[in-house]
């Protein structure tokens, strides 16, 4: 079960701040916008990027600062509600220079890099536990593989 304080609302501002800084820190001169995809199940998670320029507005990776997931992990946590659960992907964009928007989903994840080990699932549950009404089938289907 989640031991980590839920954040209240200026909390959860001073985070996406935080991660607003490492980010304006983190990317090349001439940026103009970036946009970063946070994922979690467990304590499986990836954190990607991109980025465009002024002068090119075709995105291009970004490699994120190890820090983001660092931070995406404290607001994850922190916004756990208890039988409720808390959101598996944040997108943050970012426009030149401090403005950010965010938006979190419960939906599953659309896993890029590498897929969550089995036993993330279960793991998702016991840190972040859920009513029955509020585990979603695909998390329960992979958290309990003999479920129908």
């Amino acid at each position: 079960m989640s031991d980590v304080p839920p954040l209240n609302p200026m909390e959860q501002k001073a985070l996406l701040e935080e991660i607003t800084l490492v980010l304006v820190h983190s990317l090349p001169p001439g940026w103009q916008g970036c946009t970063v995809l946070h994922r979690a199940l467990g304590s499986h998670s990836e954190t990607l990027g991109q980025f465009w320029t002024v002068s090119r507005q075709t995105p291009r990776l970004l490699d994120p600062h190890p820090a983001l997931a660092e931070l995406f992990g404290r607001l994850r946590s922190g916004m756990y509600v208890p039988q409720v659960g808390t959101w598996f992907k944040a997108t943050f964009r970012l426009d030149f220079p401090f403005s950010h928007q965010v938006s979190y989903s419960r939906d599953e994840p659309d896993w890029r890099r590498t897929a969550p080990p089995p036993g993330a699932y279960a793991e998702e549950l016991r840190v972040f536990p859920r009513s029955p009404e509020n585990i979603p089938s695909w998390l329960t289907s992979h958290a309990d593989p003999g479920s129908p």
